[in-house]
């Protein structure tokens, strides 16, 4: 509990001292929020690069991969540990491969999605048709996006959309017409799964393009206790200034809201929130 106690310390030195039942139940609080494990789903069909965007995205050889066959034909619950606590990563099996399978699957999307945090559904970028997928889409992951579940379509693979050979192997950018067709993609995409543009997001995991918009997506739409944990495990290339700044000033509302929900008396409270930045530096630097 040193983390803690530093904490406390500098509160002290802002003028702030808090009773030790108070600091008790805060450390329960604060240790809660700290080592919670988000659980990350992702689904779609065969063949789209999920387990390629799940080791683009993380940095890691998270999920197994193969070219061939359909080979994740259980949910791959991986435990990342890039950070302090770790990230649940679920590599869901694609659907697709045969209708008594899509059965099997969808008894299990049923069973996981309440359990999830987020959902990422991938889409191969230059496929033509998403029949399978909306029919999975709007029959079991619909009912929960209108709940509030943070939702995003990842069109995966658009280096292969049409004109592929204007793809700039050097810079990892789309030519200019190829550019614009993607954008038509998302568009049609979207209009297709009744979705907001932003929740459609150009990538190709194995160029790395698009990685950081995706981050930078699925921080802003999970809960603020949740946006540094999540991104703690993210490959630091894939995090831009402003996710962190987003995760940093997430985490720092958490902590105000479980001190002052904690402490009944208003000057400490004033007092707290005055000596705030100071104190959520000390935070973030040893967590």
């Amino acid at each position: 509990m040193s983390g803690y106690r530093n904490i406390f310390e500098s509160l002290e030195k802002q003028g702030v001292v808090i009773d030790p039942a108070y600091r008790e139940s805060i450390e329960k609080r604060l240790n809660s929020v700290m080592s919670y494990q988000p659980r990350v789903g992702v689904f779609g069909k065969t063949g789209t690069g999920k387990s390629s965007l799940c080791n683009a995205v993380f940095g890691q050889d998270v999920c197994k991969i193969c070219d061939v066959a359909a080979c994740t034909r259980a949910p791959q619950e991986v435990i990342l540990s890039m950070g302090k606590n770790g990230i649940k990563l679920l590599d869901v099996p694609g659907i697709g491969e045969s209708v008594e399978r899509d059965k099997e699957y969808g008894e299990l999307y049923k069973n996981l999605l309440p359990e999830l945090d987020i959902v990422l559904w991938v889409l191969k970028g230059d496929d033509r048709a998403f029949s399978s997928d909306e029919i999975f889409y709007k029959k079991l992951v619909r009912p929960y996006i209108d709940k509030g579940r943070p939702f995003f379509i990842v069109l995966n693979q658009v280096d292969k959309i049409e004109p592929f050979r204007e793809w700039n192997e050097a810079t990892k950018m789309p030519g200019v017409k190829q550019a614009q067709n993607i954008e038509e993609k998302r568009r049609s995409v979207a209009s297709i799964f009744d979705l907001p543009l932003t929740s459609v997001i150009a990538v190709s995991a194995n160029e790395r393009y698009g990685l950081i918009e995706l981050v930078d997506n699925v921080v802003h739409s999970l809960p603020k206790d949740k946006k540094a944990i999540l991104l703690e495990e993210v490959k630091e290339e894939n995090r831009s200034s402003s996710a962190k700044q987003e995760a940093k000033n997430g985490f720092w509302d958490t902590v105000i809201d479980i001190v002052t929900d904690i402490i009944p008396v208003a000057p400490v409270v004033k007092g707290v929130i005055k000596a705030g930045k100071a104190i959520i530096e000390k935070i973030f630097s040893w967590w």
